[in-house]
């Protein structure tokens, strides 16, 4: 048994498909307290303070729209020669000053192509007489971009590459050359098509930890408004910052969680926050500093993740526990692809060791020499993940794990890794949230958990 291993069983559930990334802005947002702020837990503890009864169920049936939300920009395809925009309905393409330059009945599609300094576009399909209005527009007149597609009504939608999406979308040029779609809508329809795909399941009995999404979901998209505004939009619509799957990904438990929460953001000290979240802990998150070359954060510190039993509330993941094997051959040619950098010309040909020299105090590697026949490598942190990839490609999955080296003799055969957890481990848990609010703790609580010292607050 490796010394940072739990004793909590493993049960697979399938875990959350993303999580955030790193960023550095932090605009001023106004906000406005809601109710009384609850003393933080104590910092990395693990103490477990009693917990509140379980939440009720939402009551089906629509939630209205929230007036006043922040409109949010998500690049959804950057840099393409061409795209092609449908609906279901009416829509229309708008010069960026509102001028209206072509009208399309549901069912016809547009496309627009890049011509260098200007845009071309033009109609196809539709029922008969639904031709492009005006029609001088489809015969490939150049347009200067960015030009504004919008659906005809409020509810309507706008398919690109087979998706639906809310709000309108914009085509604009690159700052490479090519096409970039991006999708401006409303903050809180942004957070319908996020939420169900970073949390990636429904059931009420962890309806405060789809709230508790929503919450860090929408204070990251808060933080980075304008972080990329070079390219033309706040944040991608992957796990670049955070999954959106627009209209197509709507549940109807999500969008009432998004919601109840609407406007709540994470404050440290009266500022939005960086929310950092990722799948899969292994009984316990892990410091900024520890991951990344960064100062320490006061409200991203290591969080021992247990219940009052010692049992990690993500024993259920799929990640939880994990091992990843490699030949030595295999391993021979991530390394010459992956170490490319630092080997400078060399080719590696055999790995002689592999170990751990050290580790952070959530226990994930700080430090990992790799000693070859092309010299000794030194490679730690978030950045062993890119250096070890598994067979079926990606990264590895954290880089809380052991390294077993497998000799025949003196000739390595085979590399193992044996681990814990899925992703950089920073900020909330998502399974474990899973798990707290299995267990009756309320969003709130599961919040100030993973995020010590901040408060909940409203934006609008």
């Amino acid at each position: 048994m490796r010394h940072w291993r739990s004793t909590a069983a493993l049960l697979a559930i399938l875990a959350p498909a993303a999580c955030a990334p790193r960023g550095t802005r932090v605009p001023t947002v106004p906000v406005v307290v809601i109710g009384d702020t609850a003393r933080p837990a104590p910092r990395d503890t693990g103490v477990i303070a009693p917990s509140p009864p379980r939440p009720t169920p939402p009551a089906p049936g629509n939630v209205p729209p929230v007036a006043n939300a922040t409109a949010v920009r998500v690049g959804l395809i950057v840099d393409t020669s061409a795209v092609e925009i449908t609906s279901a309905g009416d829509f229309a393409v708008h010069t960026e000053d509102g001028r209206e330059i072509g009208r399309l009945r549901g069912g016809q599609t547009v496309s627009f192509r890049d011509v260098g300094s200007t845009i071309t576009m033009e109609s196809r399909g539709g029922p008969a007489g639904s031709a492009m209005q005006p029609p001088s527009q489809a015969a490939g007149v150049g347009l200067r971009p960015p030009l504004v597609v919008r659906p005809a009504s409020a509810g309507g939608t706008l398919t690109v590459r087979n998706a639906p999406y809310r709000g309108e979308l914009r085509i604009q040029q690159a700052a490479g050359g090519g096409l970039t779609v991006v999708n401006r809508l409303d903050m809180e329809t942004y957070l319908l098509g996020v939420v169900p795909r970073e949390i990636g399941r429904f059931d009420l009995d962890i309806y405060e930890a789809i709230k508790a999404q929503a919450v860090a979901a929408r204070t990251y998209a808060v933080t980075y408004l304008g972080r990329r505004q070079q390219q033309g939009f706040d944040v991608y619509a992957t796990v670049e910052d955070q999954v959106y799957g627009g209209a197509a990904a709507e549940n109807e438990t999500v969008n009432r969680a998004v919601r109840e929460t609407a406007g709540e953001i994470l404050t440290y000290n009266g500022q939005p926050i960086t929310a950092y979240y990722h799948s899969t802990c292994a009984g316990r998150t892990a410091a900024i500093d520890e991951v990344w070359n960064n100062a320490p954060v006061p409200y991203l510190v290591s969080v021992r993740d247990v219940d009052a039993n010692g049992q990690a509330y993500d024993r259920s993941s799929s990640r939880y526990r994990w091992e990843e094997r490699w030949t030595h051959e295999q391993m021979v040619n991530i390394l010459n692809r992956t170490l490319a950098d630092s080997l400078q010309n060399r080719r590696i040909t055999r790995i002689e060791d592999m170990r751990v020299l050290e580790r952070t105090p959530s226990e994930r590697v700080r430090r990992l020499r790799i000693t070859t026949d092309a010299g000794s490598f030194h490679v730690g942190r978030d950045r062993v993940r890119w250096i070890l990839p598994p067979n079926r490609g990606g990264i590895l999955n954290s880089s809380k794990f052991d390294i077993n080296v497998v000799r025949r003799g003196s000739q390595v055969t085979d590399i193992i890794a044996e681990g814990g957890g899925w992703g950089h481990g920073i900020g909330m848990c998502q399974v474990g949230a899973m798990g707290r609010a299995r267990a009756g703790q309320d969003y709130r609580t599961i919040l100030r958990t993973y995020y010590p010292g901040t408060e909940i607050r409203k934006s609008y």
